[in-house]
């Protein structure tokens, strides 16, 4: 992920500014960009990282979170995912592949206005369709990665 900034990054989790990203932050941050993750996906996320089992994400649980995003492994399975979702094989994801892999997050179709928040966040350049440089570049696509394990 070119130029993550950590810190600017947990500042948009933790909404309230008190240090930690709830659950409720973190479900508002995925809502926003089109309700990717279901409450047990959400509860995995934190669990994941959440050393001292207070429920929330401090700012070392989420650095911590953010090395584990950048590794080998992760990005091999987001390679996985993007390759699952490219029905076509184009190297491209359109919005039917892209409604298509989120019916599989959501339990269900999404709305049109999940659809839609999910291409305005994925779809960096703006050409109608995302590539896997723009689906690996965002940071919630590589939350994803965790929920296979």
């Amino acid at each position: 992920m070119a130029n993550f900034d950590v810190k600017a990054a947990f500042s948009k989790f933790d909404s309230d500014n008190n240090g930690l990203i709830s659950y409720e932050e973190l479900e508002e941050v995925f809502t926003g960009i089109g309700g990717f993750a279901t409450p047990e996906d959400l509860r995995k996320i934190i669990a994941s990282v959440d050393e001292d089992n207070d429920g929330c994400i401090n700012f070392n649980e989420f650095l911590a979170l953010s090395m584990k995003l950048q590794s080998n492994e992760t990005e091999t399975s987001l390679k996985k995912l993007f390759s699952e979702m490219d029905c076509d094989n184009d190297k491209f994801l359109t919005r039917d592949e892209l409604r298509t892999g989120m019916e599989k997050f959501l339990g269900g179709e999404p709305t049109e206005e999940q659809l839609e928040a999910a291409l305005k966040t994925l779809d960096v350049n703006q050409d109608g369709k995302v590539s896997y440089s723009e689906f690996a570049n965002n940071f919630l696509c590589r939350l994803h990665t965790i929920l296979d394990k």
